[in-house]
């Protein structure tokens, strides 16, 4: 019998998507330089995950940051280039007439992935996340702060987030291998018990291994708000990771093929998951293999 509401689902990976069709992958460039580079390549992506089934497709906006576009020597285009992202998942959703599908707006890590140091101080990621949510505001129906690795993260992001009236999700990244604690090392429990001063309207785990997910799920459903979870194709993310050295230094897993991912997350709506998707290396065709082991439901 058919579940009354099936879950939410998501669009897979933008930037790993960018790699494998020919794009950049280092540090500043990845996912970013499409934008002014190829921007039909990032449509085009938007396009996919929209006929794969995805019910939500998020901008590729997970690197536009003032750092990092610092560092790539282009932080005088931030605002054109924020504001390009918007329009490209926007003008995806209306060649396809898909006035079903959601836009989120992904807010990642304003200075590197997977670090704990910030040389931004609390105030100012506030800051940086608001000047990003108004910029996006007129394209997007959902904030995704996404693949954070502190409790610092995700407070700022949700202080920036709040009296926007946006939908808001927020998203930690955790260890691999099924180990639950944050990037950081902070625990999880730590990190909902953080959001007692806010009232998000969903809270996820990303960018891990599907066992930490797996892991982490009744954790979320304890806090009795809608949960999910997106998991990325990587073997783990090194405990060498080096904040600038761009994604070349992490392993591709070859043996998740799109069944196989389906079966993780048909795991996760069966302990009550609301959201499913994808990140790092789930692309099209995992979305689309999900959607229809969702539409048995």
């Amino acid at each position: 019998m058919a579940q009354a509401h099936k879950p939410i689902l998501l669009d897979g990976s933008m930037g790993q998507e960018i790699v494998n069709r020919g794009g950049k992958s280092g540090y500043g460039e990845w996912s970013l330089a499409a934008l002014h580079e190829t921007p039909q390549m990032v449509k085009d992506i938007h396009i996919d995950y929209i006929n794969a089934g995805a019910d939500v497709i998020t901008t590729n906006t997970y690197s536009t940051t003032r750092t990092r576009m610092r560092y790539a020597g282009i932080e005088d285009r931030f605002e054109e280039l924020v504001q390009l992202a918007g329009q490209l998942a926007q003008s995806a959703c209306d060649e396809l007439d898909a006035d079903h599908v959601k836009i989120a707006a992904s807010f990642g890590p304003l200075e590197a992935s997977y670090i704990k140091d910030f040389r931004l101080s609390f105030d100012e990621m506030v800051e940086q996340f608001g000047e990003l949510m108004t910029l996006l505001d007129p394209y997007v129906e959902i904030y995704l702060g996404e693949t954070f690795s502190t409790i610092q993260e995700s407070r700022a992001f949700l202080t920036a987030a709040q009296g926007r009236g946006k939908t808001t999700w927020v998203s930690w990244t955790i260890h691999d291998h099924g180990e639950t604690n944050l990037r950081s090392d902070e625990t999880l429990i730590d990190a909902i018990q953080s959001l007692e001063a806010f009232s998000p309207d969903a809270v996820l785990i990303n960018c891990c291994t599907p066992d930490s997910i797996d892991s982490a799920l009744l954790t979320l459903k304890n806090t009795g708000l809608p949960f999910g979870g997106y998991a990325n194709g990587f073997t783990e993310i090194p405990q060498t990771w080096i904040s600038d050295a761009g994604v070349d230094q992490i392993i591709s897993r070859t043996d998740l093929t799109p069944e196989i991912y389906a079966n993780h997350a048909l795991n996760w709506v069966n302990v009550g998951a609301n959201i499913v998707g994808g990140c790092c290396n789930v692309g099209p065709e995992h979305i689309s293999q999900l959607r229809k082991t969702l539409d048995t439901l």
